[in-house]
Formats: C-alpha cells, structure tokens, sequence
C-alpha cells in the first residue's frame, strides 16, 4: 500500500477528530496540557512583542521598535528549541498515561534531560527547514522555482512526519539519531493496513496556516473597509493613500484609518498561536501513541487500549467495537 497525500477536506475532517478526541486522552492526566500551555504563553508573547514592535514603527519610536523587533527575532529562533523539549516531555507523560501511570511535568522535564542534544537536533533541522521554504518563497518567480516550492513543500511534510514519529523514539527508548536512520527507512513496513489510510504524508498538515491565511486575507478586507469607513469621520491614524476624480468630477477618497487592520490582524495572529500550537500537540499525542502501538503494544494498560485504538484509527468507540479483535500491534 502507498502512502497517499489527503485533500484539505479530509485533513480538516481529521484534525476536527483529533482536536475532539484529543481531550478524552488529556482528561486521564491534566499534566498532558502543561507543555501545550507553556508553548502557547510563548507563542502570545512573540506575537504580542510583535505587534509592539510594528506599533512602535508607526508611530515613528524607531529605537524602541528597533529593539522590539531584534527580541522577537531572538525569541522565534528560540521558540524551535524550546517547543521540542516541551513536545518531549509532552510525548512522555502521553506514553505514561498510556501505560496506566501519573507522573507529573516536573519528572517528564528531569527525564528528558538526557535526550537534550538529540531534541536540539531537531530543533536546529525545524529552524533550517522554515528557512529554507522561506528563502525559496522569496525567490523570482519562474517554473524552475514553481518545482523548487513543491519539492521543498514535500520535503516538509516528510520531515514534519518523521520528527513527529522522532520524539517518542527518542523519549520513550532513548534511541540514538544512528539507530533512528534504518527504522525510518522500514516506517512504511512497520504501519499497519488499518492505518495506511489515516497516515498520509501531510498527515494534518498546514490546515491551520491554510485557515488563517484565509482570515488574514478577509481580515485586511474587512479592516480596509471600516478603516475607509472610520476615515469619512476623522483624521485619527488615517493613512491617505490616493484620490480618484473621474470625468464627472465625482471623486473617491483612498485614505482609512489603519487601526482595523492592526486589530484585525493582532487579533486573528493571536487566535493562530493558539490553535497551532493545540495542533501541534494533537500530532504528538496522536503519534506518541502510534508509536507505543507499534513498537511497545504490550505496555498500553488493558483499560485503555480499546480507546486508543478507536483514537488511531480515527474512529468512534462503537465502530471499532464491530471490527472485531482489530489489533494495532506489528511484530518486530
């Protein structure tokens, strides 16, 4: 069976499952959410230190803006390396749910002290993966960079998959970056049928970027219109773009206040941190448990096994109950 890439409509379709299903595995142990809540504050304070700094631009406070600006460059390229630990200790109290313990978030950040070099492995490779779709984004358009953007656009998804797949691998039986390579290679072999269908490469990918790229576009729409409207009224933070006369000496006034589109966007940039970063510890639950089916089935406490089948499989408790003895385990 071949890995398949899913539309955006089964992609939405999953993460709603996951999203949902998600909180039935959280409620065993409230600390499952603690590094969901850290990489979140982050993500908000990035994106509040932001705004500030694009604030500050406007209003002309060029130093202050400056400065802003130089911290939320050193803050993105810390959130890599501090994300992965915390999608780390994340994958550990998953796996000890799974296997019917309570540890707390103190004893996932002291176990995953161990594994700190290789977690910033794949932090420093998230890092170079942004930038380079980034650097190719920015290049001239042309067909060679339209199959340049699609073949890193791949490379992405594989590696947003693989890394997912990493960290259990690296939290739960500490393996080495060398013992990691071979097994990557026999992923494919080691999936189940049943789950061939539910693992596509972009397993869930981009649909949060996609939904709110969506609502930036309509945000600046909608933040132009009111800021056009505001406008007609006042001149408090109106930009006058142009002025239209046509040959009936009717004219239009291109100016609007850009106070909207601020709050708009701060608004929408802020909703984004949040689901990403839900997203993203989805997928590290979802595959901390795929991981222990596969590798280390026999650890799974027998109370939970049945609904962490129905949650791999994407499918609700009652329908698994009718595949009857589906088992997710493979044989090493």
């Amino acid at each position: 069976q071949q890995f398949k890439k899913k539309s955006f409509r089964n992609r939405l379709s999953d993460t709603g499952f996951l999203i949902r299903n998600s909180f039935t595995i959280v409620g065993k142990d409230k600390d499952i959410k603690t590094p969901s809540i850290r990489m979140i504050v982050l993500s908000l304070i990035i994106t509040m230190i932001t705004y500030s700094s694009f604030l500050s631009f406007f209003l002309l406070n060029i130093k202050l803006g400056a400065l802003l600006f130089l911290t939320t460059l050193i803050l993105r390229v810390y959130r890599y390396f501090f994300n992965v630990r915390e999608k780390a200790k994340q994958s550990w109290i998953v796996y000890n749910t799974a296997c019917g313990k309570d540890i707390s978030y103190n004893d996932a950040h002291v176990h995953t002290k161990v594994q700190r070099g290789r977690l910033r492995i794949i932090a420093l490779v998230d890092f170079l993966m942004k930038r380079l779709k980034n650097t190719v984004k920015r290049q001239k358009k042309g067909f060679l960079n339209f199959i340049i953007q699609i073949a890193v656009g791949f490379l992405m998804e594989v590696w947003d998959l693989l890394s997912h797949y990493m960290l259990p691998a690296i939290v739960i039986e500490q393996k080495s970056m060398k013992e990691l390579v071979p097994e990557m290679k026999s992923l494919k072999k080691n999936i189940p049928a049943t789950l061939v269908g539910v693992f596509g490469i972009d397993f869930v990918g981009n649909v949060v970027n996609n939904i709110f790229n969506w609502l930036k576009f309509i945000g600046v729409i909608l933040g132009l219109f009111i800021g056009h409207f505001i406008a007609q009224r006042t001149d408090f933070c109106v930009i006058h773009v142009f002025e239209f006369t046509n040959v009936d000496g009717d004219s239009f006034d291109g100016s609007f206040c850009w106070i909207p589109v601020y709050v708009l966007f701060f608004t929408i940039s802020i909703l984004k941190a949040i689901f990403k970063n839900i997203v993203d510890s989805i997928k590290v639950i979802y595959f901390t448990i795929f991981y222990t089916a596969i590798r280390l089935p026999d650890s799974i406490s027998p109370e939970m096994k049945e609904e962490l089948n129905s949650f791999l499989l994407m499918k609700d408790t009652s329908s698994l109950e009718k595949d009857s003895g589906e088992d997710l385990a493979v044989e090493e």
